[in-house]
């Protein structure tokens, strides 16, 4: 076919540039659709990919948690752990830094919550023994990056975890 014959008069059309354009076009809706199924399967917040449980290695403890989420945006973790015998029980939840998360509601409500350096402290004092006890746990990532983060109930083995905070 001739180019030559195709122009229309007026208007000056770079051949290269609009193959550019067409290959760009079809890389560009490639990489979209990447983006919505990674958003669909939870890379950005709860989903497949994102919701996570883990157990501590003497299978006292159990959280639920969003292994990624975008700052400014609140997440949600369970805590389940069996109540063997009655009395005080204090969870405590360490992370890398103090200004990583800000802590949001918490259900029930602990008796007392008080923090120490990069850790807080959720104290449950009269707690009656059941099967299990799940707290709920509301946060609300202030920082984006990679936040490590240890949580224990009394002086069971703690869990280590990491989310990763999107800006």
């Amino acid at each position: 076919m001739n180019r030559k014959n195709e122009k229309v008069p007026g208007i000056n059309e770079s051949y290269r540039l609009l193959t550019f354009e067409f290959a760009f076009r079809q890389v560009g809706f490639i990489v979209l659709l990447g983006i919505i199924v990674a958003a669909v399967a939870g890379l950005f917040s709860s989903g497949v990919v994102s919701d996570r449980e883990k157990i501590n290695s003497a299978k006292s403890l159990t959280i639920s948690y969003e292994r990624f989420g975008r700052r400014q945006t609140e997440s949600r973790m369970q805590l389940t752990f069996p109540v063997k015998s009655e009395g005080k029980y204090i969870i405590s939840m360490t992370t890398e830094s103090r200004e990583a998360y800000e802590p949001g509601s918490v259900w029930p409500q602990p008796d007392s919550m008080y923090s120490r350096g990069n850790t807080l402290f959720f104290v449950y004092n009269h707690l009656k023994t059941e099967d299990t006890f799940s707290v709920l746990l509301f946060i609300t990532p202030s920082k984006a990056g990679k936040w490590a983060n240890v949580i224990r109930v009394n002086n069971e083995p703690d869990i280590h975890f990491w989310q990763f905070i999107y800006p």
